[in-house]
């Protein structure tokens, strides 16, 4: 391989990685907010309550006595 082979090919592989880079920064606002609403469309399924404490947003369950969950 001739050096000038071999750095043009490390270009391509850094100025890719880079773009793909960007394109995972620019787009995670929209992966957020689509996580979030898929989680409070299963909570509020499941039974449960959205609610926001403080800055966060959490699925509150109200458990009925001698009922238990499975918690991962």
């Amino acid at each position: 391989m001739t050096p000038s082979l071999a750095r043009s090919a490390f270009l391509i592989v850094v100025l890719a990685t880079i773009a793909a880079t960007v394109f995972r920064v620019s787009t995670a606002p929209e992966r957020v907010k689509e996580r979030r609403n898929t989680a409070r469309t299963v909570c509020i399924s499941m039974g449960g309550e959205w609610v926001q404490v403080g800055n966060d947003e959490i699925c509150q369950k109200n458990e009925r006595p001698g009922e238990q969950t499975k918690k991962s």
